[in-house]
């Protein structure tokens, strides 16, 4: 599939940003200047520069630069740019990754992709280990979706048909061209042994702590409701135990659908604006750092799955509505599944509604730990040694805990509605490649 190569590569002449501050008025001079955007005998004379709050990556420096120009321009002058991290927290060629699946998503044609923002450079160096990303600064047209303002379901149901034309686009992609174009970036199908390898290697060194946090009563992030008594059981440490089995459901030789997914189609990546002729489905997303393949439904059950979209939304009677306008959309495009079933469709959304819990077991472990064994992050109220209130978080801190709290109490919901913990409670162990369990400290066993 052939990128955008005119409007997104590096000008020739331009050396690639080493770090977030090698993006100053020269280099954006002169890239506007390429362009064709900013007249040749202007330049930017200064830049304001910004944070992007607490929605940014962890993963990556971001800023938002507002520029001034030497002279009156209709030039843009508003933008997100991104660079390598001066800070690691993954290994260099982690985080080359993930840079390089987040800039090839901006480089794909926009007709096979989701609506995103106009970008004006995205490049990788790879031997000189130099990676670029300046887009338009969204903010300015649109409002970006962040925890505190949850999806509605009209909102909710203006997302399927972007939804759905990418599922298309990419449908089958498990083999075929578009196969090796997604393998030559690093894109995994989410069943893969090297993906489920992963996370059955993290996720035993948070699944006990998790659960711990869950089965609480008086936690406010599970709503005064135990998971342990509500389920019967520890539900993370079961899971963990059922992963390979779990995702066999989604194996595309065993005839499961195929398609690229975002892998983080959440509130802060979405933004939502007026319907032009620029943004004609009236919203965009950004981030695709945790590009990979899976089933037909895999983006719309991260986003039901998330605390992104009010419970009006995942509850029974309108999930039933979104799940049911998103297929009817999509069986009557396909080609690559005519024979496409709803009960397979549903059967493929309960296997994907997972994703972001086993986010929050493996990814979210070391902050378990950091709270049971360190006293640190949000959950030492639930974990810590010592007695601590809410009173005692700052307001970033206060604002993860209500981003985990409204992703479990949905997560709950769903499980229960869609029978996952009986379902796991029936299928075998995995039987191999799993990582060490982290146990419980002293202060929380047995109480």
């Amino acid at each position: 599939m052939a990128s955008d190569t005119e409007s997104t590569r590096l000008p020739e002449g331009m050396s690639l940003p080493n770090r977030l501050s090698d993006i100053n008025p020269g280099f954006l001079t002169q890239l506007l200047q390429a362009r064709g955007l900013l007249e040749t005998d202007n330049e930017v004379a200064s830049v304001e520069e910004a944070g992007v709050g607490m929605t940014a990556g962890y993963f990556s420096d971001i800023k938002k630069i507002h520029c001034q120009f030497k002279r009156e321009t209709n030039c843009p002058a508003h933008f997100v740019a991104k660079a390598w991290p001066d800070f690691e927290m993954l290994p260099e060629d982690a985080i080359g990754d993930m840079f390089i699946k987040d800039i090839k998503g901006y480089m794909f044609p926009a007709e096979q992709f989701y609506p995103r923002p106009k970008v004006y450079l995205a490049d990788f160096d790879l031997d000189g280990n130099r990676y670029g990303l300046i887009m338009e600064d969204v903010d300015q047209f649109a409002d970006q979706k962040v925890h505190e303002q949850e999806l509605n379901l009209d909102e909710v149901l203006q997302m399927i048909p972007g939804l759905v034309d990418c599922a298309l686009a990419w449908e089958g992609c498990d083999s075929g061209a578009q196969s090796e174009t997604l393998k030559a970036i690093g894109v995994q199908h989410w069943g893969s042994k090297e993906n489920l390898a992963l996370y059955k290697e993290v996720m035993p060194a948070g699944a006990k702590l998790f659960d711990k946090t869950l089965s609480m009563e008086t936690s406010s992030l599970t709503g005064g409701t135990s998971w342990l008594s509500y389920f019967g059981t520890n539900v993370s440490e079961l899971f963990t135990r059922k992963l390979d089995a779990h995702f066999a459901r989604i194996d595309p030789a065993q005839g499961a659908t195929c398609t690229l997914s975002h892998g983080d189609l959440r509130g802060d990546n979405l933004f939502f604006c007026p319907k032009t002729a620029a943004q004609p489905q009236g919203w965009l997303t950004i981030d695709f750092q945790l590009l990979f393949t899976g089933p037909v439904p895999s983006d719309l059950a991260y986003l039901m799955s998330s605390g992104s979209v009010l419970p009006s939304v995942y509850e029974k009677p309108n999930r039933d509505l979104v799940l049911k306008t998103f297929f009817d959309l999509y069986a009557s495009k396909t080609k690559r599944y005519p024979n496409y079933s709803f009960e397979q469709f549903e059967a493929e959304f309960s296997a994907m509604v997972t994703v972001m819990y086993i986010y929050y077991i493996g990814m979210g472990g070391a902050i378990w730990r950091a709270a049971a064994f360190e006293n640190e992050q949000p959950g030492r109220i639930e974990l810590g040694s010592e007695t601590f209130t809410e009173a005692d978080l700052s307001p970033e801190e206060l604002r993860k805990r209500m981003w985990w709290r409204k992703t479990i109490l949905n997560n709950q919901v769903l499980f229960h509605d869609l029978g996952l913990v009986e379902l796991w409670q029936s299928m075998p162990d995995n039987e191999e490649g799993m990582g060490d369990w982290v146990e419980l400290p002293p202060h929380l066993v047995g109480n």
